[in-house]
């Protein structure tokens, strides 16, 4: 019933817990992870979990930090050693991207970069324009990036303890045994 993504990320928890999140995390917001389920690993995370507030507090804090450190390490990489993330394959960012993104930097400043990090789809793509084009220092972009994880992981929460009170509600109503099953 569940795709490979799902039973991989399932595996993933269940071996590494709230570390994991972090790694996939880190991975996504350094560009690189963008081929990673991050968003189902973080929802089976909390279906693992529970929906009790301090059972999802490590998964919720792994994943906004692990995103936060992923963008960082990219913005350094960019402004301190002149990398260049787009060149390489496993960065799925074209020019036509950052060329969008460079014009949204360039109208709203750095709550674009926050606003960014809350939408899905464009999470982390302001971390190589901020970090070529702009003053923005290190910790202030980095607290933008956080804030915008914030949300975003937030949002995912919302949809983790649905889920989980979903599959709950399932287990009462087909019985436990059925459930257990799947």
């Amino acid at each position: 019933m569940f795709s490979a993504h799902a039973a991989t990320a399932l595996a993933l928890v269940d071996s590494y817990g709230a570390v994991a999140v972090f790694a996939v995390f880190a991975l996504e917001g350094a560009l690189v992870g963008k081929v990673l389920p991050a968003r189902t690993l973080f929802v089976a995370a909390v279906v693992a979990a529970g929906v009790e507030a301090l059972a999802v507090l490590p998964v919720f804090a792994a994943a906004v930090i692990g995103a936060t450190v992923g963008q960082s390490v990219v913005f350094v990489a960019v402004r301190r050693f002149d990398v260049d993330p787009t060149s390489l394959p496993l960065v799925p960012v074209g020019d036509g991207v950052i060329d969008g993104v460079s014009r949204w930097f360039d109208r709203w400043g750095l709550p674009a970069v926050a606003a960014s990090n809350a939408v899905p789809g464009t999470r982390g793509w302001l971390a190589v324009p901020t970090a070529n084009a702009s003053a923005v220092s290190a910790p202030r972009f980095a607290a933008a990036s956080l804030v915008g994880s914030a949300a975003y992981v937030g949002a995912l929460l919302a949809v983790g303890v649905a889920v989980a009170l979903g599959f709950g509600s399932a287990a009462e109503f087909l019985g436990a045994e059925w459930v257990a099953a799947l």
